[in-house]
């Protein structure tokens, strides 16, 4: 399918939902220049997973179910790679999990990376590398319930977001390998009603699959194992 075809599409569904829900557009160019906007993020991701293919290897997709079973509550285990005490190592079946809270990375209500938060990364990043090469990776952002639920899911988006892209802008990490969920407020690991609980909430956590189905495989392999056609 064509670019041009893609972005006629996208603003047919962009027209039909603003008719559903009442909201006017002010003339076609709207939309169009809305419907190039998506197009162009879905083109980047498709490039960052050809980027990857062309290297030689397939990024395995793990689906939503393994993602959804990823327990923060995993036993915490000793990681030689990672000795700053900010840094939370858990492990689970078939993955591990990062977490550091808000003071580590960000000041209280920003997305930016506060000083010092590029080393825990930094380390972070060393470690995945060792435990999983080439697995997938899910950032996960969360806040506590202080504001409206909207603007805590938009926190936590920005803040999985900016952990994306230093990984990917200042590690071998490939960006084919990371996908972000903003889950706001709806998981908290303590109470909100106290301003320790509230920081524990405010937090962002990494998980990277680590079971040997997880991995990359080259792309020759996988070419090799589909069956001969008759």
């Amino acid at each position: 399918m064509s670019t041009r075809i893609m972005t006629l599409l996208l603003a047919a569904g962009l027209l039909a939902s603003c008719s559903e829900t009442n909201q006017e557009v002010e003339d076609t160019g709207d939309v169009q220049e809305l419907a190039s906007e998506d197009t162009a993020v879905m083109y980047e991701d498709m490039a960052a997973r050809e980027r990857l293919t062309a290297d030689g290897l397939e990024v395995k997709d793990m689906g939503e179910g393994f993602w959804t079973g990823v327990d923060v509550n995993a036993p915490v285990v000793e990681n030689p790679r990672i000795t700053d005490t900010d840094v939370e190592t858990r492990r689970g079946q078939g993955y591990d999990l990062y977490t550091m809270d808000e003071r580590v990375l960000f000041d209280l209500d920003k997305a930016q990376l506060r000083e010092g938060a590029e080393d825990k990364l930094r380390s972070v990043a060393e470690s995945i590398n060792e435990v999983s090469p080439s697995g997938p990776i899910r950032i996960y952002g969360h806040t506590d319930s202080l504001a409206s639920a909207s603007y805590n899911e938009q926190l936590a988006a920005e803040r999985a977001n900016t952990v994306r892209d230093w990984f990917a802008n200042n590690t071998d990490i490939d960006p084919a390998r990371m996908t972000t969920h903003a889950v706001g407020e709806e998981q908290p690991r303590a109470t909100n009603e106290t301003a320790r609980g509230r920081q524990l909430n405010r937090r962002v956590a990494i998980a990277v699959a680590t079971g040997d189905e997880a991995q990359a495989t080259p792309a020759q392999q996988q070419q090799q194992m589909q069956p001969q056609q008759p």
